[in-house]
């Protein structure tokens, strides 16, 4: 709990006493914590979001965390998915992606939902055939995932940052050109 105090004044301005407010301090750091945790997460699968993400490419992209890899990912058929069956299991379609990407990481990796039906991986100290290795772990839990009687499918692509004067937005454009690649295939 926390407080404060202040005199209680009659009308005639004598002070007769002191009054009290005490505040539930746990209630309000829960609170807190709550709209830390919504502004840093997206609402649907319960990821990280862009914003958190952009954060942490400023706090990881130093020469100790190199090689750098990001892993881009991008459902397929979620649009015509949407149309076919409704936004409900769009939803869930993109909740089984997440899902996908959580069981496949390492603890030190971050996944996130990069906006719509794009998600983003950043993989410190990883390499591409490290990344690729991941890349085939998530394309397993695709084969195993299924939504109605849809498998689940997403495009992925990787790259990774090595030398400290690589610009790590070059290497994510590069992960989003291999993922579009497979997109086309």
């Amino acid at each position: 709990f926390t407080g404060s105090f202040a005199p209680r004044v009659e009308s005639g301005g004598q002070i007769s006493g002191l009054e009290f407010v005490f505040n539930d301090a746990k209630r309000e750091r829960e609170q807190k914590d709550a709209i830390v945790y919504l502004s840093y997460h997206d609402h649907l699968t319960d990821l990280y979001n862009r914003r958190f993400v952009d954060e942490e490419i400023r706090r990881l992209d130093v020469p100790r965390q190199l090689p750098l890899a990001g892993i881009m990912g991008d459902v397929n058929g979620l649009k015509i998915s949407n149309d076919v069956y409704g936004h409900e299991t769009g939803d869930r379609i993109l909740r089984a992606a997440a899902a996908a990407f959580r069981r496949s990481c390492r603890e030190e990796d971050i996944v996130s939902r990069w906006g719509g039906d794009e998600f983003l991986m950043l993989l410190p100290r990883t390499d591409v055939a490290a990344a690729e290795e991941i890349i085939r772990r998530i394309r397993a839990q695709c084969l195993r995932s299924r939504v109605k009687e849809l498998t689940l499918s997403i495009s992925l692509g990787c790259a990774a940052k090595t030398r400290e004067s690589d610009d790590f937005r070059h290497i994510k454009r590069v992960a989003e050109v291999k993922m579009y690649h497979q997109k086309l295939i």
